[in-house]
């Protein structure tokens, strides 16, 4: 149970469950997550993580409960990678916790699944390039332009498809990322920040590109 918080620095409801601290924790959060980042916190928050673990009082949620939600998921056919997100949101939330002086320390910490590795990638050859693009030219142009940009340039399909015409420079041979578009809920476009701070520059763009751009 959570100690006087006059005594020992703590404050908070000691009867409040976890489903009550995670839905306070996802209405902070709405305020300063991009869109589609808040989107993917809410549904493991609302699908897996309160279903779960939302009727446990927070001041009581232990690393056993979530050592047991992980052999839950597991054997019901979960994938790694998916529940691997899953318990980070949850560390997410129960970490700002912490630092709220809400709990004492984070129940999801020692680690419980190892952070999957990323699969190797295949890369192209230039000879395979060009014949895809000379195949996408005849089957659908205005993607053939789209991936020649993407190609091109090395931008995400999203920085590309949020490009703005005063972004390019076709004088200079240059474009700025300054956007990405983005769907939230599979259903609205929101225009966001690229996805790290690398990705908003300047970038080179050849004949090629300038070509399929216009």
């Amino acid at each position: 149970m959570m100690v006087d918080g006059n005594t020992h620095g703590f404050d908070g409801d000691p009867h409040q469950t976890v489903a009550a601290y995670l839905r306070d924790w996802l209405a902070e959060k709405e305020l300063v997550l991009k869109p589609t980042t808040f989107v993917r916190y809410r549904d493991y928050v609302r699908n897996d993580l309160i279903p779960a673990l939302g009727g446990i009082r927070l001041d009581e949620l232990k690393h056993r409960h979530i050592r047991g939600f992980v052999r839950r998921q597991r054997k019901a056919g979960r994938g790694k990678v998916t529940l691997n997100r899953c318990l980070a949101t949850l560390s997410s939330a129960l970490t700002d916790a912490v630092k709220q002086r809400r709990l004492r320390f984070n129940p999801t910490r020692p680690t419980m699944l190892p952070r999957p590795q990323a699969p190797e990638r295949m890369v192209w050859t230039a000879e395979e390039t060009v014949r895809f693009l000379n195949h996408s030219h005849q089957a659908d142009p205005f993607m053939a332009d789209l991936c020649e940009v993407i190609i091109g340039t090395g931008m995400r399909r999203g920085e590309v498809l949020g490009l703005h015409w005063e972004d390019v420079h076709f004088d200079d041979h240059v474009l700025y990322v300054r956007h990405t578009l983005s769907a939230v809920d599979n259903s609205r476009l929101v225009l966001t920040a690229p996805k790290t701070r690398a990705s908003k520059n300047w970038i080179a763009i050849s004949p090629r590109v300038a070509a399929a751009l216009r």
